[in-house]
């Protein structure tokens, strides 16, 4: 009898991830448009490796899947031979933002992604893959658009009062918050190139659109994939953050200022913000 079975160490992460159907579906499409047959690619953080395997299908004549959790790498090469993978796809273990491949890339699939680019790692994996790419590299996730916007949002659970940062899950209905002002990009970020300057200073000048009280800056984003689809958010991927305020009452008209302040892909202690009525 079998009983050491493989597991991945972030077990509800990579499985919420899996189990996405509208993000993994999103990801398949923009794949099977990007990658040719003959294709050297390189998946950044695997998880799954449902990507690499995406990549394999569309005709990819080696995939380097790339994975830092150890565990993860003996379930991930049992996944792909089970699959019959094993001789397309190998499993590179390293870190991706300091990984140097064994040859350069045609195509890029990476999806290591969180709303507003303010947590995980995308910029310095993504700056280190095209250092191992050909100059004509195909990056599948091209685009990532970050938008801000003035809502109320229910902070109340179980009959108790939370102002806390929060997100808004797509299959969550009594989390859903209603917006109050106009919503306006704030910064996007061209992932086919390196990029140095990581450091967002924003002011946005937001009008309300209608009256009422606004408690919350919804943070929200958009991913532009290489054959020009796009995608918003999933209960697994990129999803709003709420980030909380005094309630406020607002008029249609009322003008605010809105100023963030953070480094991508740094995380949230070095994440500010503020808002000024004009």
């Amino acid at each position: 009898m079998e009983v050491n079975k493989n597991y991945w160490s972030m077990t509800e992460g990579v499985f919420n991830c899996l189990i996405d159907k509208n993000r993994t579906e999103a990801f398949k499409k923009a794949i099977d448009n990007t990658v040719k047959n003959g294709d050297i690619v390189a998946d950044m953080g695997t998880g799954s490796g449902v990507l690499a395997m995406f990549a394999a299908d569309a005709g990819a004549r080696k995939v380097y899947a790339i994975e830092i959790d150890k565990k993860n790498i003996k379930t991930l090469k049992d996944v792909f031979k089970e699959n019959g993978y094993e001789k397309i796809i190998e499993v590179v273990d390293g870190d991706v933002t300091k990984i140097i491949l064994p040859e350069k890339v045609d195509v890029i699939i990476g999806e290591m992604i969180a709303t507003g680019l303010i947590e995980e790692l995308q910029i310095p994996a993504m700056n280190n893959i095209l250092r191992n790419s050909q100059e004509n590299v195909r990056v599948v996730l091209n685009k990532f658009e970050n938008y801000v916007d003035l809502v109320f949002n229910n902070n109340l659970f179980y009959g108790k009062k939370f102002d806390i940062l929060r997100y808004e899950y797509s299959d969550w209905k009594e989390g859903e918050s209603e917006s109050f002002s106009e919503k306006k990009m704030y910064s996007s970020v061209d992932f086919s190139i390196i990029n140095e300057n990581n450091n967002i200073n924003k002011n946005i000048n937001l009008k309300i659109v209608k009256s009422g009280k606004i408690n919350g800056i919804r943070i929200s984003s958009k991913s532009i994939f290489f054959d020009g689809s796009s995608f918003d958010f999933s209960f697994a991927y990129s999803y709003p953050i709420i980030i909380p305020i005094n309630n406020l009452e607002v008029n249609e008209g009322d003008e605010f200022i809105i100023n963030i302040t953070y480094e991508m892909c740094a995380g949230f202690n070095n994440f500010s913000y503020s808002i000024i009525k004009k």
